[in-house]
């Protein structure tokens, strides 16, 4: 109570007018024949809507494709979306981008706008949360593609991911699904939902989950592993037949051992923070010492370390209180009121070695290889809404929307030379009006427009502390800005049949400005926040279901230019042990591509799907850009020794891969049996080449691959039971999730890069049961 207080406090207190509102239902499967597809409809645009009707490229992962794949984490979205690119999740924040565009390259900078709005039926989750990574439990994903100007709120500068979970049923139901595989992996996962009284219902869903990464510590024998356990739960009273109150719990523990990077590139010759000169003794640093059994190369999964602490914990709490009334006329009014905590330690292993190097160099035991990270992440947020009736000439939404976001951060490195002590409390506080109608001005023609105020306020703390040796020097930084920036897009609609529309759009987005809170400070003056990024987006699409509806076909082609773009990438400055970090400001950068969604029922047991995306995403205007390590004059970096700049204009933008792809295919036999069906199904996934970091440095491409998946099910029941065998990376080809070169400073300022493996960048194989009521 004391949390919703606080919001409807905050949000009275920032809007000079209070404007009610109203939720839509889950994203949801109508029910069809079996020999059509299914229509889909979602909420991300805050109402119940056909995916085929909205005037938005997006894709819907459904409950059963997120089974097929064997889906359990964010990153996994990889896979699935071909216009999603999300760095891997494990020991970290998930930079997410779509279409190429992310405005967090990094985990540097607390406090700044993803550019992707992470959401939770509906709900904002902090970019530096935790919260979304896990989608175990999760009934399906909404992925909206492109800025989401007028209801996506200052996150959405280049999409939307909706995450959407179950709700409470009428009728009891129940589903228990356990998962095992030949490398060690098992996930248990159960859900109950039904009435518990006569006009309350309920839903529970808990799992629990170990993973084992293909990352190995020589040292020890030991993988990278990966524990969650937790619970979500929903609680739906129904006050009268017009008013229900809805309450959703989440609690939720993750921890992750071991390191998530292994080194895929050395400088020949180069040795850890110095280098002998010829004649001389060399020093004990070389990489034969601290990664013996090791070769840095594209494929490796190996690293070599006496680190046993290294360890990502983090616990996540939430409540949602929705109440919705269902008003006189067809109009629906609610209010959803959220509250999020999660609370983080991170102990990460600095430069994954086989030795406490400073120790073996110096003989002084006030370093063992780590530094740690602290974060308490803390947001409230109110939203109201109100909802015209459907099916009228003009269908509207008007809301209001208020939240605070917070992240108490602290940061320690003991290492002698690079000593780094800081606590900083960066804020975030928007309150936003908005409204979107659709007005079917002749039977076949719609007009599609919305637009939102959004105020925003930032502010910070940054204590920079000397505890730690030879840390800068001791400075205490505060400051605040504040903006008010109107946004909106527009469309044209016309429907060609019931079945089939085409649409034009444009849409006029932002994202907001940002401290940078990775800095190290060098005096008490307020930091200058890095200015609002401006966006213009142009849309054509198209969605249609032909042959008796057993064919989906959505494509379309946009433009988007980012102008002021929002960059995040260290600076490798020669004589700098740690690479400083930097938050600047692009001039202007551009993606522009082509997308296609479509799934063919060929018979009733036959389904084949692609999904592709052909993407350009550049900078069109970055001249100061940083210069990776040892980049010389005659590479374009203008100073070598300050690590900056150099001009990256006409460059790809970082893991933003020019073509992805994913092709399915399944087929579903009846056995003599009636009772029991069989299944085989498989899916194919391509991605070309692309340049992981900003720098542009040539050893961090990620090389173009294609993933083989296969699956073979026995359903039974009536589909009430099934047994799936499968196996994943069926041609284990090794692939890396991120690629950075954020180590180049120590191994003598010279290139010296780490790579993430993914969860299935080995092959596995393995069962998976499930029981339904």
């Amino acid at each position: 109570m004391t949390h919703r207080i606080a919001a409807l406090t905050g949000f009275l207190g920032c809007l000079p007018i209070v404007v009610l509102p109203a939720v839509g239902a889950d994203a949801a499967l109508e029910a069809q024949p079996a020999d059509q597809l299914v229509e889909i409809v979602i909420t991300a645009q805050k109402r119940p809507e056909r995916l085929q009707d909205v005037t938005v490229a997006a894709q819907v992962v459904s409950t059963e494709t997120l089974a097929a794949a064997d889906i359990a984490d964010l990153s996994d979205l990889n896979k699935l979306v071909p216009s999603v690119q999300v760095n891997g999740s494990i020991n970290g924040r998930v930079p997410a981008g779509i279409r190429g565009i992310s405005s967090v390259a990094s985990e540097g900078a607390v406090g700044v706008s993803s550019g992707v709005a992470v959401l939770i039926d509906g709900v904002p989750v902090p970019s530096d949360s935790f919260n979304a990574n896990n989608v175990i439990g999760i009934q399906n994903i909404e992925v909206l593609l492109g800025p989401q100007a007028s209801l996506g709120g200052r996150a959405a500068a280049s999409g939307i991911i909706n995450l959407v979970t179950r709700n409470p049923t009428d009728t009891l139901e129940g589903t228990v699904t356990q998962t095992v595989t030949t490398d060690g992996e098992y996930r248990t996962e159960a859900f109950v939902s039904g009435p518990i009284l006569e006009r309350l219902d309920g839903s529970l869903s808990v799992w629990k989950s170990f993973t084992p990464y293909p990352i190995t510590n020589l040292r020890d024998g030991n993988k990278t592993t990966d524990d969650v356990y937790g619970g979500r739960g929903k609680l739906l009273l129904k006050i009268t037949d017009d008013l229900s109150a809805t309450l959703a719990f989440h609690d939720e523990y993750t921890r992750s051992r071991g390191s998530n990077f292994v080194y895929t590139y050395l400088t020949p010759g180069k040795d850890l923070l110095f280098t002998a000169p010829p004649g001389h003794e060399p020093p004990f640093l070389t990489p034969a010492v601290l990664l013996p059994g090791i070769t840095p190369s594209y494929g490796n999964l190996n690293y070599s370390s006496p680190v046993t602490d290294e360890a990502s914990v983090h616990r996540d709490t939430d409540y949602t209180l929705t109440i919705e009334d269902r008003l006189a006329g067809g109009y629906t009014l609610a209010s959803t009121t959220a509250y999020q905590q999660e609370r983080q330690n991170n102990t990460q292993d600095l430069f994954v070695l086989d030795d406490f190097f400073w120790n073996l160099l110096t003989g002084q035991t006030v370093f063992f290889n780590t530094q740690t990270t602290d974060l308490f992440v803390k947001q409230t947020s109110e939203e109201l809404k109100l909802l015209s009736p459907q099916g009228r000439p003009v269908d509207w939404l008007i809301g209001a929307f208020y939240s605070d976001s917070s992240v108490d951060e602290s940061y320690v490195r003991t290492l002698p030379p690079a000593g780094y002590d800081v606590h900083v409390i960066p804020d975030t506080t928007t309150c936003d009006v908005y409204a979107h109608a659709i007005w079917q001005f002749v039977p076949d023609n719609s007009l599609v427009a919305g637009l939102r105020l959004n105020h925003d306020v930032i502010k910070y703390r940054f204590d920079q502390l000397v505890d730690a040796p030879y840390s800068p020097p001791s400075y205490s930084s505060s400051g605040s800005a504040s903006s008010n920036t109107l946004v909106g897009d527009i469309a044209l609609k016309h429907q060609f049949s019931p079945a089939t529309m085409a649409y034009l759009s444009f849409t006029r987005g932002y994202s907001p400005e940002a401290y940078n809170t990775a800095a190290t400070l060098t005096n008490d003056s307020p930091l200058a926040p890095v200015g609002k990024e401006s966006i213009n987006s142009y849309e054509i699409g198209t969605k249609g279901t032909y042959l008796d509806r057993t064919l989906t076909v959505n494509a379309d082609v946009f433009d988007t230019v980012y102008s002021n773009f929002q960059v995040q990438n260290y600076s490798a400055a020669v004589g700098s042990l740690i690479a400083p970090y930097v938050l600047s400001a692009a001039g202007k950068a551009e993606t522009r591509g082509v997308e296609l969604d479509s799934v063919w029922l060929a018979t009733p047991d036959t389904r084949l799907g692609l999904s592709a995306a052909l993407i350009d995403a550049k900078f069109d205007d970055y001249k100061t850009a940083p210069c990776y390590a040892a980049q010389t004059v005659a590479q374009g970096c203008s100073n070598p020794n300050a690590g900056a700049p150099q001009d990256v204009s006409g460059d790809s933008m970082p893991n933003a891969p020019k073509f992805k792809a994913t092709a399915t295919a399944e087929q579903r036999w009846h056995l003599p049996n009636p009772a029991y069906e069989l299944s085989f199904g498989g899916s194919y996934t391509y991605r070309s080449s692309a340049q992981m970091q900003v720098d542009q440095d040539p050893h961090t491409v990620l090389s173009g691959f294609g993933l083989v998946n296969l699956n073979l099910g026995l359903h039974g029941g009536a589909g009430k039971w099934s047994v799936t065998a499968f196996v994943n990376n069926l041609t284990n080809h090794v692939y890396y999730t991120d690629i950075e070169d954020f180590w180049s400073g120590p191994w003598s300022n010279s290139p010296a890069v780490v790579g993430q493996p993914a969860r299935d960048a080995m092959r596995y194989a393995g069962l998976r049961f499930n029981l339904s009521l």
